[in-house]
């Protein structure tokens, strides 16, 4: 089920999104009127497709709040709800889907939320199928850490920390990675790698850092494209 959380230390208006969230879809929704609460819960692995939050609320604000969601995860929803005008690009700078100004009819807001779910569902819908010696597996790309080639085989390690053989490919490696790289998340810097940038945590010249722990090597002809196109993942509009 999609997952939403709303953040607004306003009891008022935190209960007008409430209302207009409810009554556009039955989402799982979780309502916040402290942000420490919000960030308890986010450090103890929760996690949401959508965040609504409020900018100017007491520490931590929206921005930082945004700015720990980005940390662990690069592909859900933020929309900023503010009644102040004068950190737009703030907002831009954590991939802010939209930055609402209040009082926010319901009209807006269901706009936004049509965009929100079109994009999340996107994302979930698609699917990486490995035919392995147990069967075949639907590893979902939104969970795709990274592949590489080994031994003529297709491996793909999992955002939950499982690790996946193919058997031995009768197509080049690029070929079976092909639907990996027709989503802008992916990239290959390396031509035994594929990597989701989702989840890089660091990159230097020669390598990127991934969030599970491991590293992937960028190959020395593909440096400049590489880090090109992971510059320019973070400001990518998510409405794409």
């Amino acid at each position: 089920m999609f997952k939403v959380a709303i953040c607004d230390d306003d009891a008022e208006e935190l209960a007008k999104i409430e209302g207009y969230v409810r009554s556009y879809a039955d989402f799982e929704l979780c309502v916040y009127s402290d942000s420490r609460k919000l960030i308890q819960d986010i450090k103890d692995g929760e996690a949401f497709d959508l965040y609504l939050l409020d900018i100017i609320m007491p520490k931590p604000d929206g921005l930082e709040l945004a700015h720990l969601i980005r940390k662990t995860d690069k592909t859900a929803v933020i929309i900023f709800l503010t009644s102040h005008e004068g950190r737009a690009l703030d907002a831009y700078r954590v991939r802010a889907a939209q930055y609402l100004t209040k009082p926010i009819s319901q009209e807006t807001l269901r706009g936004e939320l049509d965009i929100a779910l079109s994009a999340a569902r996107a994302k979930k819908g698609k699917i990486l199928m490995l035919k392995t010696k147990a069967g075949m597996k639907s590893i979902p790309f939104h969970k795709v850490v990274y592949c590489e080639l080994e031994r003529r085989c297709l491996i793909c390690i999992s955002a939950d920390g499982k690790k996946y053989a193919s058997v031995m490919l009768r197509i080049p490696f690029v070929d079976a990675v092909a639907p990996l790289l027709e989503d802008r998340r992916f990239i290959r810097p390396h031509k035994s790698f594929v990597v989701n940038m989702d989840f890089v945590s660091d990159m230097s010249t020669s390598k990127f850092l991934m969030k599970t722990g491991e590293a992937v090597p960028i190959a020395q002809s593909a440096q400049a494209e590489t880090r090109d196109k992971y510059m320019g993942h973070f400001f990518w509009d998510e409405r794409e």
